[in-house]
């Protein structure tokens, strides 16, 4: 999905269509939601262990009287934890709250906004950010892993 985000990069003569906009989005949207998750799946003790904001998050499954796995999570109890445990810089959460809203535009009826390129490309870059702030929170065995941007051909 990574590789991807390369399709809606556009020269200044080209211009995405209102459909790969919110493609895109979406495209950075599961991105996000997948690096979120990694996070609280390799502190899963510490995620399930905080019972009070897994509830107030809706990340908890009150009939099974255990947590959501965060893999089974979407993005708004996501949201709503990463805020409350204050585990995202402020950037983060406004990144958060972005794609949220502009990837829902998928499943509208009516018309949402989905801002333009420019907002997409800035979002990539945050998002390039809140990765490399997850990563240094990773127990990686060794520093070969880095998460960079792409070289262009």
């Amino acid at each position: 999905m990574s590789g991807t985000l390369r399709l809606w990069d556009r020269d200044e003569h080209t211009t995405l269509t209102d459909g790969e906009l919110i493609l895109a989005w979406t495209n950075l949207g599961s991105l996000l939601e997948g690096s979120l998750k990694l996070l609280l799946s390799v502190y899963y003790k510490d995620y399930a262990a905080d019972l009070e904001v897994l509830k107030k998050s809706k990340a908890y499954d009150n009939q099974k009287s255990k947590p959501h796995l965060p893999d089974g999570l979407t993005l708004e109890p996501l949201r709503l934890f990463m805020k409350a445990r204050d585990l995202l810089s402020a950037d983060g959460h406004k990144l958060l709250e972005l794609v949220q809203q502009r990837r829902n535009a998928i499943h509208a009826f009516k018309n949402r906004p989905i801002g333009n390129e420019a907002e997409f490309q800035g979002a990539v870059r945050c998002y390039l950010a809140l990765l490399r702030s997850v990563n240094e929170r990773l127990p990686y065995p060794d520093d070969l892993y880095q998460p960079r941007e792409a070289v262009s051909a």
